[in-house]
């Protein structure tokens, strides 16, 4: 079997059957949202032939949104799991950043009164911006330095009062989740049930996985992660590589052999964060070149399932300009591949494209 190859299968990337935007997080639970501008491309390179603009209207018709409820770090997800996400989650997730909540000085007293001045202040859908709620913040004596307000912005949004609303020019703006999504109702899963259903997707999209990739991407602590493997009883099996167990459900489509395929994957993609072990994908001396300083995945290009460079782009008026880094350089066969895909990024942002190779 070749795992990187399966992975990118059931993570939608070598085909994909879904055309909507959100039927496609709905099915991968949820897509990194650090980089806006990466999270639509990580959803239009899976429905195929859609626009950016496309992904924009899934956002504002409140289909999908950003929020916090994996690991606390900011995600795509369709708006009918977000309270169920949150409810699984959110917990795990504050516990884990307890000792640094008490370090940067986020007690319960101060947490409420945060709760308390966003509730009043994003009422009737008067959306704000990061730079409007730390100015509102500091007029009402909290303290709001760069660390302290996204701390303060993810715990309201872990417990489910705020998400991000529409943007503002080009601000992002933050909305009270349950006026932002009024249609979408707070029904609470068993926990038995939640943790069955995160584990069913992270496995039928993601598989082969350890238990440590698991537990990496959802945020769970090992004893839920283990639970919701074992609830899985005989519809998953296993196998053993380099001490490693890999988690794989039995009916899973496997691909057993190299596939001729090229891909520009955005930064943060699935392919490599929902993972904690990356070594099925890359090799050690290409690794230290996707972390910069800043310690941020870059967009990757992918070949037979290998990461084999890294790309960038640049706007200039109505053109999109493509920088690809390989590894090696492109046999014809590829560079040919190269020019396809550059080509559909270029379309779904209703650019014209200059490639620089």
């Amino acid at each position: 079997m070749n795992i990187a190859l399966t992975r990118l299968k059931h993570l939608n990337v070598l085909s994909s059957p879904y055309s909507s935007p959100e039927k496609l997080v709905e099915d991968l639970v949820a897509i990194q949202g650090q980089d806006y501008a990466a999270s639509k491309w990580a959803i239009g390179l899976r429905t195929p032939g859609s626009k950016e603009e496309d992904i924009e209207s899934a956002f504002l018709d409140k289909k999908i949104i950003r929020s916090w409820p994996l690991r606390g770090t900011l995600h795509v997800v369709s708006a009918k799991d977000i309270y169920w996400l949150l409810d699984l989650l959110g917990p795990p997730t504050i516990s884990k950043y307890a000792a640094h909540y008490k370090k940067i000085e986020l007690d319960s007293k101060v947490l409420k009164k945060c709760y308390s001045i966003l509730s009043k202040n994003l009422t009737n859908q008067n959306f704000l911006t990061r730079k409007e709620i730390s100015s509102i913040l500091e007029k009402s004596g909290i303290i709001t330095n760069t660390t302290r307000l996204s701390h303060i912005l993810q715990r309201a949004g872990l417990e489910g009062l705020i998400c991000f609303g529409p943007r503002k020019d080009k601000d992002f703006t933050y909305t009270l989740i349950e006026e932002w999504i009024p249609k979408i109702k707070k029904v609470k899963k068993p926990k038995e049930e939640a943790l069955y259903d995160i584990t069913k997707k992270y496995f039928d999209t993601r598989a082969p996985a350890t238990l440590a990739d698991f537990v990496w991407w959802s945020g769970l602590n090992v004893k839920d992660a283990k639970a919701g493997i074992e609830s899985f009883g005989s519809k998953l099996t296993n196998f053993q590589k380099e001490d490693q167990t890999y988690y794989i459900p039995k009916k899973m489509d496997l691909v057993e052999k190299d596939s001729d395929t090229l891909f520009l994957l955005p930064a943060f993609d699935e392919f490599l964060l929902a993972f904690t072990d990356r070594k099925d994908c890359m090799d050690p001396p290409p690794k230290r070149l996707l972390t910069p300083a800043d310690d941020l995945f870059r967009p990757t290009l992918v070949i037979n399932g290998w990461v084999s460079g890294i790309w960038q782009r640049e706007f200039k008026k109505e053109d999109v300009i493509l920088k690809v880094n390989p590894y090696k350089p492109l046999n014809a066969n590829f560079k040919k591949k190269l020019k396809k895909v550059a080509k559909e990024y270029a379309n779904f942002l209703g650019k014209n494209l200059i490639l620089e190779v």
